[in-house]
Formats: structure tokens, sequence, C-alpha cells
């Protein structure tokens, strides 16, 4: 397509990778290499976690975070936007929903109404090629009056990239919980309950490399106005035909989020949050 049609937005022209691509999730921290540095990471997250429950015994930790993990009913346009080294998402009245800030491998996410401690954790790999989204509390946990509470599994995401024309294109997977018959996520929980993800899985629309140009291009319905290596699309898996998020630069500092179901706002944000550093 050409660049200068209507909704069209570049996604940038990248070397060729030609070390081997090991992007699968169930490989985090495995590598002999890294693990000094994980071992180290888990540490300084088990120190954040004793932080934490003191925090709850005190009545300060944060409130029940449900309405940011369910699937969105219906299609959602927010944006994101990079202030400093924190990410803000916003909705259409620039009220801000979540907050993201930077964290050693990752990023610890907020809700406004409580930033003495993160509601999410998001961490990477060290290579940043496998990545995990955690809720610091389980609400089936609480719910049920368990006296320990386990912290709650929300998405699982994987990049890697791929050759298209003579462009490199990164790419990534997104694994999301199964769905119940009355359209809730299974709570993926260490304590209460199943203890894998295994549902839906969203993968990134591919790309068209465009000779002339010499760039690669995705249609973004005019949502997307600036060339960017981090525009991307994700689409379920047994529905290409269906774009279920859609993250492009429309700023300096400006993206925007569209998302809708299986989807909920914090694994939009993270999914948006995990290619941030695509370059």
């Amino acid at each position: 397509g050409d660049l200068s049609g209507p909704g069209r937005a570049a996604m940038g022209r990248m070397e060729p990778d030609t070390a081997a691509q090991d992007h699968a999730w169930w490989k985090l921290g495995t590598q002999a290499k890294v693990k000094e540095k994980t071992d180290a990471s888990r540490r300084s997250d088990l120190g954040r976690g004793f932080e934490l429950a003191e925090m709850l015994e005190l009545g300060m930790g944060p409130g029940l975070s449900s309405s940011f993990v369910e699937p969105a009913e219906e299609e959602q346009k927010l944006t994101v936007l990079c202030e400093g080294k924190h990410y803000n998402l916003t909705d259409q009245n620039g009220k801000t929903l979540l907050t993201a800030k930077p964290f050693e491998s990752g990023f610890d996410i907020f809700v406004p109404s409580d930033e003495a401690c993160p509601t999410f954790l998001l961490r990477s790999s060290q290579r940043q090629e496998s990545w995990l989204l955690t809720s610091v509390r389980c609400e089936q946990c609480e719910a049920r009056g368990a006296r320990q509470c386990g912290t709650r599994e929300l998405c699982r995401m994987s990049h890697y990239t791929e050759m298209v024309g003579d462009g490199n294109a990164f790419c990534m997977d997104v694994e999301l919980p199964e769905l119940r018959k009355d359209g809730q996520s299974h709570a993926v929980c260490s304590v209460c309950g199943k203890d894998d993800v295994g549902g839906c899985v969203l993968s990134t629309r591919r790309p068209k490399w465009n000779s002339r140009q010499k760039t690669l291009t995705l249609d973004f319905r005019g949502r997307c106005s600036m060339a960017s290596a981090k525009n991307f699309q994700l689409e379920a898996e047994n529905d290409p035909s269906q774009v279920v998020l859609l993250f492009g630069k429309v700023g300096a500092n400006k993206f925007v989020l569209d998302y809708g179901h299986p989807l909920g706002t914090v694994q939009a944000f993270a999914a948006a949050l995990t290619a941030t550093h695509w370059k």
C-alpha cells in the first residue's frame, strides 16, 4: 500500500536479526547465562512482595482490580501518553485509568486511587522476549476468605521477528486465560485457581512490504498518523479477520490504544507497554 494513502502508517524498516529467536514463554528465566540476574530479580520481587504484604495488613493495599481485568464488552478507544519514563493510560475525557512505571525488568502498574503500591506487575526475561502480567492480589481468593491470597496470572506475551520482504517485522503472541461460560476469565492463581493460561491466543497482524517506499506498511483504519516500529495490531488466531487491538503513534509522546473482547484494560495496556522497546 501507499504510505500516503488514508489510514496507512509505516512500521519502519529494521535490519534482519540473524540471531536465533527463542520466543517460547515457558523458557522464561531458564538460560544459564542469565540465571544470576534472574535470581537477583526474583530476590528483588520477593522483597517487594514482603513490602506489599505489610501494606495489605495495614489496609493500604490496592482495591479490587476486576474492572481492569475482565474482557471488554465493547470496543474501547484509549490513549497512552509517555511522560518521562512513565506511561499513562487515559480515556477519551483525559482521565488517567492506569499508570506504568519502569521497575527493573519490566513495569509496575498502578491505579490512580492508590499509588502506594502497584496493583499489577509486568515482568520480562532479560532479552525482553517473554513477558508475564500478574495481579498482586487474587479477588477470588479474597471472595472466598482464603487466609493465603495468591497472585493472579493475567496473560503471557512472547516477542520474535519475521522477515517480510526486505524488512524485519516485530511480532507478538499473547496468551490469555480461558473464558468461563459467563464470559468472564478463569482465575489462574497458584492458590485457588487453574495453574495454566492455555486459553485464547492473539497474534500480531503481519505488515506488507512496500517495494517502492522500501518499508513495511499496515492499514490502521485512519487511527494512526505517524510511522513507528511500535505500531502494531493484534488479531485472534482463530479469526484473523478480526482486529482486537490497535496501537499506533499519533504524536511525539502519544499513542492510540483501541481494543475489545477478549482483552481487558490492563492486558491491552500491558501488550502496548511490551512494545515500547521496539526500535
